[in-house]
């Protein structure tokens, strides 16, 4: 009877969430990250997407995820995998969020690592999420100093932009929308806006 009662909960809470077609973003932090860094980002995603935003318990880097290639630094690709393995059933996305620097190789059109292969083999970036991809992470590192608001403002970009890939958004062409490429350099972010603009919120929807 008590096996048969779980059940029918277990039932219902599925057919409620699938019924409400609630997407769910868990906030990841990874070590310690000070708590108004993820309130910042929770704020700007409820925003930006309408969606629940919950922040998760504290993780560890993983040693795995470790380089030290050019400088020591976490290889973003690698931290994206480790969220999918920690993510809780009950979140959709998880943007994890750290205060280390970051890492991934940049690829052209091809697959081929871009050239010059010393500097493109492990480059140091803002973010990283990938297209309708269930994880993102960013870095507090590259953001300048984390008392002025120009630091809040980049990292509630970053957020938007990497929680707008796992959402099903590519780089957009508009110049002002969060959803356009960094291209290597920390003015696009700040040149753009926060919100996402109308031909992105159609994909989205």
């Amino acid at each position: 009877m008590r096996l048969a009662s779980w059940l029918l909960l277990i039932l219902l809470f599925s057919c409620s969430k699938r019924q409400s077609d609630s997407v769910i973003i868990g906030v990841q932090a990874y070590g310690e990250v000070n708590p108004a860094f993820l309130d910042s980002i929770s704020d700007a995603l409820e925003a930006s997407f309408g969606n629940e935003v919950v922040v998760l318990n504290q993780l560890s880097l993983p040693d795995h995820a470790f380089v030290h290639i050019k400088n020591p630094r976490y290889r973003a690709d690698s931290l994206l995998r480790d969220l999918v393995r920690n993510k809780p059933w009950y979140v959709d996305h998880v943007i994890g969020v750290t205060n280390h620097d970051i890492s991934t190789t940049k690829k052209n059109d091809l697959g081929e690592i871009k050239k010059p292969v010393y500097k493109y083999m492990d480059w140091g970036v803002y973010g990283l999420g990938y297209v309708d991809g269930p994880s993102c992470v960013v870095s507090t590192y590259r953001l300048g100093k984390t008392c002025e608001p120009q630091f809040y403002a980049r990292l509630k970009k970053i957020a938007i932009h990497e929680i707008g890939h796992n959402l099903g958004l590519n780089h957009c062409e508009n110049k002002l929308c969060v959803m356009q490429d960094a291209a290597e350099t920390i003015a696009t972010i700040d040149r753009v806006g926060f919100n996402i603009c109308s031909d992105c919120k159609r994909i989205i929807k």
